[in-house]
């Protein structure tokens, strides 16, 4: 939702037009009837609220978008392709489009942001979550070298993953971000909308790989 009041004049503007619709209101109740003006009145109001909701404000802060240029200018390497992944690292659905996409220009860069449950969380007991996502980075990273891959990877912070994915641009950057998910219903990151921001924000390509890890075979691409 955009911030309607960004100057003096914003302010004059809907003070002025808050009055001139009540005073319009207040004469039509009294001229033709009292529940004219209560229409009237509720009507301009909901018409206000339901545009305000739909209207983005365009001095919103788009901090992914802001990462992802200040590690443009830090790069010193070629081709980057961000991957977001951890539980479907060991998917032969990522496997397969790395190898597709891959060029021997390109470095693949893994972020594994902790998947930790809000009690282990809030209690910062996230140490088993930890070493499973090392786990899961070492195995890809080794398969990665064995497939003649330049790849390099960290373990996300244990806190938000698009805080872990904000960080990792602001590093290097980017040319492309790669995230897997397992499916809809069953991703976390689905639910809390994070595909969505990165495809809102980031004006580099945002694909989406939906993957099962036990069953990669059946999985889906989604890209844009």
């Amino acid at each position: 939702m955009r911030n309607p009041v960004r100057s003096e004049a914003d302010a004059f503007h809907i003070v002025l037009g808050s009055g001139v619709l009540i005073a319009a209101a207040v004469v039509l109740g009294a001229v033709i009837d009292p529940l004219v003006g209560i229409a009237l009145f509720a009507g301009a109001l909901a018409g206000a609220l339901i545009w305000e909701l739909a209207t983005s404000d365009p001095d919103r802060r788009r901090p992914l978008s802001e990462a992802e240029a200040a590690g443009r200018q830090n790069a010193t390497r070629g081709r980057c392709l961000l991957v977001v992944a951890n539980r479907t690292l060991a998917s032969q659905t990522l496997r397969s489009e790395l190898v597709r996409r891959a060029r021997s220009d390109t470095e693949v860069h893994f972020i594994a942001p902790i998947l930790a449950s809000r009690i282990h969380y809030v209690a910062s007991d996230v140490d088993r979550e930890l070493a499973d996502a090392r786990d899961r980075l070492a195995d890809v990273l080794a398969w990665a070298e064995y497939q003649g891959l330049q790849a390099t990877g960290r373990v996300g912070d244990p806190n938000v993953a698009l805080g872990a994915i904000e960080d990792e641009l602001r590093r290097s950057g980017a040319d492309e971000v790669i995230i897997s998910t397992h499916p809809p219903k069953q991703s976390n990151w689905l639910e809390t909308g994070i595909v969505k921001r990165l495809r809102e924000e980031l004006d580099i390509p945002v694909t989406h790989l939906i993957a099962e890890v036990e069953a990669a075979h059946g999985a889906v691409t989604r890209s844009v």
